[in-house]
């Protein structure tokens, strides 16, 4: 026998469809991160600086490469990273 649920408890029950896109978003989040480190080694660090949220001034001072040059190679990596975590790499 099914068991009665108040229409107040109902909204206190998780959402499947949230609980599997969080799941999904996660599981997205391991590939990429995956696909990072996986990047030769001056390629990671500019990455994972613009992941941080600095600028390229800021990663161009830590890594010794030109602003104008970071901001090419983060364009790059980004379509990169696109196209393997499209073609399902490192998963």
């Amino acid at each position: 026998m099914r068991e009665l649920v108040s229409i107040d408890a109902l909204e206190t029950l998780p959402d499947e469809s949230s609980a599997e896109q969080a799941m999904d978003r996660e599981r997205n989040l391991e590939r990429l991160l995956l696909l990072v480190q996986r990047l030769k080694l001056m390629d990671r660090q500019i990455m994972l600086l613009y992941l941080e949220g600095e600028d390229a001034a800021s990663i161009g001072e830590i890594t010794g490469v030109s602003p104008g040059n970071v901001a090419t190679k983060i364009h790059r990596i980004k379509q990169f990273l696109a196209r393997r975590f499209h073609q399902g790499g490192a998963s």
